[in-house]
């Protein structure tokens, strides 16, 4: 479903390229320029060892500005739902909330139209959920570095992919949580780095599409 869902969107991309008869000079992103990007992103998959059912959907709006020539910073927020279940156990349910800072730079572009990008992001972190016997409840911060593409159908709209998450950095803080009188989950704190440099297998595991507007 990851890999069916990427390739649509490539060829969504491709439709659109060949559709534009009359080539623009130049898409250039420059100091001055602000941009807006709201990305979106699903997945349906089925664990063949355990047979669970993983769905996740992820809605990341954006809104930077350029202080500098292919350079942006900008806001970032996301909202994130993952849900697991099989026929065994109980279902699994987190909802993580993220709120912070960007730093983009577009080191290259690919013809006219297609711009890569690299970027840095730094976050507050709420996430709430698991199963229903053992509930987390947890804020904290991470830090990320992805790998993303805009093609430009205009000189000021375009289309969004981000190709992967390159690294990650998450540190937690568990709250303690109750039901009645029963201790379920206890207070402490959880650090973890994901680092993947295959950027081929992130560019169907993490498949974000959307839309960004230059003005």
């Amino acid at each position: 479903m990851k890999k069916q869902f990427a390739l649509l969107g490539l060829l969504l991309i491709a439709v659109v390229g060949y559709s534009q008869e009359v080539e623009e000079p130049s898409f250039y992103l420059l100091k001055g320029n602000v941009i807006v990007e709201g990305m979106i992103g699903y997945s349906n998959d089925t664990d063949a060892r355990s047979g669970a059912d993983l769905s996740e959907y992820i809605i990341n709006p954006k809104a930077g500005y350029l202080f500098g020539d292919d350079f942006a910073v900008g806001l970032d927020l996301s909202y994130q739902h993952t849900e697991e279940s099989d026929d065994d156990t109980e279902k699994n349910i987190e909802e993580t909330i993220t709120a912070g800072l960007f730093l983009r730079y577009y080191f290259l572009d690919l013809g006219k139209r297609f711009k890569v990008y690299g970027e840095l992001g730094g976050d507050y972190v709420k996430l709430e959920g698991g199963f229903e016997s053992n509930t987390q409840k947890a804020t904290g911060f991470q830090v990320g570095l992805n790998l993303g593409v805009n093609y430009f159908v205009k000189d000021n709209i375009a289309i969004s992919f981000v190709l992967s998450g390159v690294a990650n950095y998450r540190s937690l803080n568990n709250e303690a949580y109750y039901i009645g009188d029963d201790l379920v989950s206890e207070e402490g704190n959880t650090n973890s780095l994901n680092v993947d440099l295959n950027v081929f297998n992130n560019f169907f595991q993490t498949a974000q599409f959307g839309v960004m507007f230059k003005f």
